[in-house]
Formats: structure tokens, sequence, C-alpha cells
């Protein structure tokens, strides 16, 4: 596919994808004062949910629960 956007059109350009990244991130600036804050806000929500009898799926593991074998990169099959 060839670029079409001429020199002028490019420097102009907004994502619209990455402006709304930066409206929210304005936003929780305003609302949180921390990243404590905001983690403890998306706790609360997700216990909420949790009690409404959604269900609630977390990615995370925290380091304590993670394999001490594991190398960063490693994967298993």
């Amino acid at each position: 596919m060839v670029n079409l956007m001429k020199e002028e059109d490019f420097e102009n350009y907004t994502d619209p994808i990455l402006e709304e990244c930066y409206r929210i991130k304005e936003e929780l600036s305003a609302r949180f004062n921390s990243v404590e804050e905001l983690s403890a806000h998306l706790r609360e929500v997700q216990e909420e949910c949790r009690r409404k009898g959604m269900k609630v799926v977390s990615y995370y593991v925290p380091p304590e629960k993670r394999k001490q074998t594991e190398e960063p990169g490693d994967v298993e099959n």
C-alpha cells in the first residue's frame, strides 16, 4: 500500500485513539493524586463487580507466587 499523505498533512495529523487515551489520562490525573489512589479505586470497583456476581478476571501474578525457576523469555508449551 502506498502512503499518499502529503508532508504538510502528516504534520497536522492526529490519531483519534491516542487523543482519547490522552483525554482519559488527563481525567484520571485530575481525579486521583497518585497511582496508589487509582489502584485502590480500581480494586473497589473490582470488588463491587464481584459482589454483583460479575466474573472478574485478573492476569496479574504477584512476584511471590511466580515460579522461581522461570526466566524472562521462557515460554511454556
